[in-house]
């Protein structure tokens, strides 16, 4: 990983590969680009492991030592290519991977064993190589890392948000297990640790994180150990701000102010575990002070988690708290939908090398999967498998940006930025020098920061601003994939043989409430012509039409004692019209001129 990947990676430039038409990929190629995706976390372990990228070499553990003040604080996942735990990216695909398990659930399988036992016996990486054990795959991978935020988690003074230091971890191109050997200046240990940054972003979301597992892990003992470690985060959330800075690889000004999303969906998602009113009121409070104005200019991101707080403040707040200005989808389509190219989401400042051009379908497909899910809808669904599969190869270029996955014809990224992909354990060997890698690790699974405006896949190593793979990209695809799955071809719990979780039904199931409401919406129509506009509904109830500026502001304000309304918006621009009735609610974008 390079410093300048991560700033880079909001700026761009303009180029996007059309699609053609060719064959469409099948449920069983999705279904291997799932496997595949969950499994790059695997490759992604600190700590004692099992990482499977690792087996075969001489050092398959890694960074065993990692403490902080006399506390074990090993494991976790790596970053990107490098052996750095970075929190503050590691907690959004944390978030992003469990939310996915929660709320798509039946789109993630049972292919292999958390341990990898199943392919070192069978000798065989692939696939065809893993023996199910009635362990949803992605389960496994989120419990190796929620383990090591509860050790993260000490108290409510003491939370670890970065593990090594990034400047020395680049010096050498060798494993994370023949890095662990050597001297701290060479990235080995002892590690520098960081546990008491003035940080309220990191340890929010890794509470929210671990609140979800709390929700969702069968295992009892897994639920009280989660669910305390989640309060304990969030002890160290509220109270403290910002976000860590760390060496310019990751800097809090990146946020842009946007770091009151992490303890905010740390209270939503423990309100949504535990119904303790307490930390409901604590996120509508906090709701108010999330930089709308300040994240619907740029893509979901580890830097803008404005768009799901909207998606999940309005889903379990129903009619989402303070009037809420932006509404998810009207928020989505203006970030998404609207820019898109042949619908693909791009941004519109470009899509080349260094642009890390993949979060935007990524990114964008699994919010419009998680509020269909969320609101009970299909709207959304050809634009999300689109997008996906435009990653996966369904493009002018025939490139799939996953490494190892070449369905379909699709050519896949062989040269990743990423130290264990190439088993070498040689402090003295180059990035450059030839490296190959083992051919059980050919299926790394890791989606490349990629460049939509060339025609093929960069062979260089060391280009890191195409190449760079990392677990905050990985997380929102692989979520797609499960929303994908759960649709074509779900598998049960009683289909795979797995213990269901038991529910509580004294108490009220927030995510099962929350569909009513919503569906209400489709009700509402309008249309625009120049600066005139047009309203209606079926329900012939009164409404209220509000028109916000791009700023949040409000500038016009009408009320409809029927079902119909026509007006004029009085100022040139961009707007957003939001339409409310006694029983529904709809957000809409116009361009008055």
């Amino acid at each position: 990983m390079n410093y300048k990947k991560s700033f880079l990676s909001g700026l761009a430039i303009f180029g996007l590969a059309a699609t053609n038409a060719i064959a469409a990929l099948s449920t069983d190629d999705y279904v291997e680009a799932a496997w595949m995706t969950t499994r790059f976390f695997g490759a992604q372990r600190s700590g004692q492991g099992p990482n499977w990228v690792l087996d075969g070499t001489n050092n398959p553990t890694s960074f065993t030592k990692d403490s902080y003040n006399g506390k074990d604080v090993s494991g976790g996942w790596f970053d990107c290519g490098d052996h750095v735990m970075y929190g503050q990216s590691q907690g959004f695909a944390s978030y992003v991977l469990a939310l996915s398990y929660a709320e798509f659930t039946e789109g993630f399988y049972d292919l292999y064993t958390g341990d990898y036992t199943d392919y070192k016996a069978a000798n065989d990486y692939t696939m065809k190589g893993g023996k199910p054990n009635k362990v949803r795959d992605l389960l496994e991978e989120l419990r190796y890392e929620a383990d090591f935020w509860v050790k993260a988690a000490i108290d409510a003074n003491n939370f670890v948000t970065v593990k090594g230091d990034g400047n020395a971890d680049h010096t050498k191109w060798v494993t994370a297990g023949a890095m662990s050997k050597l001297g701290a200046g060479e990235g080995g240990e002892p590690r520098s640790i960081t546990g008491n940054a003035n940080d309220g972003f990191t340890p929010g979301l890794a509470a929210a994180m671990l609140a979800v597992m709390a929700r969702v892990d069968p295992d009892t003992a897994n639920q009280a150990k989660y669910l305390k470690a989640a309060k304990t985060a969030y002890s160290y959330a509220k109270s403290h701000k910002g976000v860590t800075n760390s060496q310019g690889f990751y800097e809090s000004s990146w946020w842009d102010g946007r770091w009151e999303d992490g303890p905010f969906l740390a209270e939503l998602e423990l309100y949504r575990t535990t119904k303790e009113e307490s930390y409901k009121t604590d996120a509508i409070e906090r709701y108010g002070k999330l930089k709308f104005s300040l994240g619907e200019g740029t893509h979901f991101m580890y830097s803008n988690v404005i768009p799901l707080s909207a998606v999940m403040a309005e889903a379990v707040f129903e009619e989402p708290p303070h009037g809420m200005r932006k509404e998810a989808s009207g928020l989505l389509d203006l970030i998404y939908e609207e820019k898109a190219k042949d619908k693909i989401f791009q941004n519109p400042n470009g899509m080349g090398s260094g642009k890390f051009p993949v979060r935007l379908p990524a990114g964008g497909a699994f919010l419009y999967a998680l509020y269909d899910k969320l609101n009970n809808t299909s709207a959304y669904d050809d634009m999300i498998e689109k997008n996906v599969a435009y990653l996966l190869g369904d493009n002018s270029n025939k490139k799939s940006y996953v490494v190892g996955f070449s369905k379909n014809g699709a050519n896949a990224p062989t040269s990743p930025h990423h130290r264990g992909y190439y088993g070498n354990e040689d402090p003295g060997r180059e990035v450059d020098s030839g490296l190959q890698p083992p051919a059980k690790n050919k299926l790394l699974g890791g989606m490349i920061a990629g460049d939509f405006g060339s025609g093929s896949h960069s062979g260089t190593v060391s280009n890191w601003q195409t190449n760079e793979v990392c677990v905050d990209m990985n997380a929102p695809l692989v979520g797609a994939l499960g929303y994908i799955l759960s649709k074509k071809a779900p598998k049960t719990d009683e289909d795979l043989g797995i213990k269901t979780v038991k529910k509580d039904t004294t108490k009220k199931d927030t995510s099962d409430a929350i569909f009513a409401h919503r569906a209400l919406n489709r009700n509402i129509s309008l249309t625009s012509s120049g600066s005139m506009v047009s309203v209606s509904q079926a329900l012939n109830m009164p409404f209220k039409v509000q028109v916000f500026d791009l700023t949040g502001k409000l500038v016009q304000e009408l009320k409809s004692e029927g079902k119909n309304l026509e007006f004029k918006i009085e100022s040139k621009g961009v707007f957003r019209v939001r339409v409310v009735s006694a029983r529904a609610s709809e957000m809409f974008t116009v361009k008055a001129y």
